[in-house]
């Protein structure tokens, strides 16, 4: 069985001929899955799903022959006690949404630990009820691992939580340079996650941690992304295989994975090596196993 090779679909495409010109991009370079992210477009407007959206993208959606994944909107904090009312109907609403459109798995972050007790149950829990509510309507949960956190809290979560339908998903990108930040052996904990694993992003990096990403978030986000690239500095989202992350050793470890291999970078800014990066994928994959 040939591996399904995905790629993100930019979240600035909120106008469906981008979008639809992204996909047909995407068909010729051999990509078979796409990843969306569900804030890409007016899907949830103030927690309540927006209809006349939902209808919209689910038939541009059917035009193509991809498989879907989505990825919840950047929003969500399960962590926020004081707005979980709505963060609950923020995330109901992704699962149904996800559910209609064919989206599975759904990709939530799993951001920092707290050293607050009552929220890091409350997470568990919300967690829990998650996994549970998307069983019912068919949609996988993957929680998946960032830079400024170690890798093992996310495996606990899923270890915790103990449902077949709430699993990890492993980003490249991230677990690179969270090694380098926390100085844990790379490869040895990719080999942790995966009893847990069922989605996998790929992006690539330098493995140069920016601090400003834990001092000061907003200034971070602001830096150019052409000094970023310059530099090699942070979670720079290069294609894999642009960068240092050392990916046949990692593909050499995937055989038996089912789950996708979603290229998860800055696509408008490599648009001319689309063809090439599902291609170094593809190879590395068939190579490595």
């Amino acid at each position: 069985m040939n591996p399904l090779i995905g790629i993100n679909l930019p979240n600035n495409s909120v106008n469906p001929e981008d979008t639809r010109r992204y996909f047909a991009a995407f068909c010729q370079a051999g990509f078979n899955a796409v990843e969306i992210s569900l804030d890409t477009y007016p899907l949830i407007i103030d927690g309540e799903p927006c209809r006349k959206w939902i209808d919209y993208v689910h038939g541009m959606l059917d035009e193509f022959p991809f498989r879907y994944s989505a990825h919840i909107g950047r929003g969500l904090d399960l962590r926020d006690l004081k707005n979980k009312e709505k963060h609950q109907a923020v995330l109901k609403n992704s699962i149904d949404i996800a559910a209609e459109l064919g989206m599975s798995p759904l990709v939530l972050h799993y951001e920092v630990q707290s050293r607050n007790r009552e929220v890091e149950a409350y997470f568990l829990q919300a967690h829990k009820e998650a996994a549970a509510y998307a069983e019912q309507k068919g949609v996988l949960i993957v929680v998946e691992n960032i830079e400024v956190e170690l890798v093992e809290p996310v495996i606990e979560l899923v270890d915790s939580v103990n449902s077949k339908n709430l699993k990890l998903a492993f980003d490249t990108g991230h677990a690179f340079l969270a090694s380098h930040y926390f100085k844990f052996d790379y490869i040895r904990t990719f080999k942790k996650t995966l009893p847990y694993l069922a989605h996998l992003h790929l992006s690539d990096n330098t493995g140069v941690f920016e601090e400003l990403r834990l001092t000061d978030r907003p200034k971070y986000d602001s830096l150019p992304m052409g000094y970023r690239y310059e530099y090699g500095r942070g979670d720079i989202h290069l294609p894999p295989y642009f960068g240092k992350i050392p990916y046949d050793e990692l593909f050499a470890l995937t055989k038996g994975y089912q789950g996708m291999y979603i290229c998860e970078y800055y696509v408008e800014r490599f648009m001319p090596f689309m063809a090439d990066v599902q291609s170094m994928v593809s190879t590395g994959i068939a190579r490595n196993q």
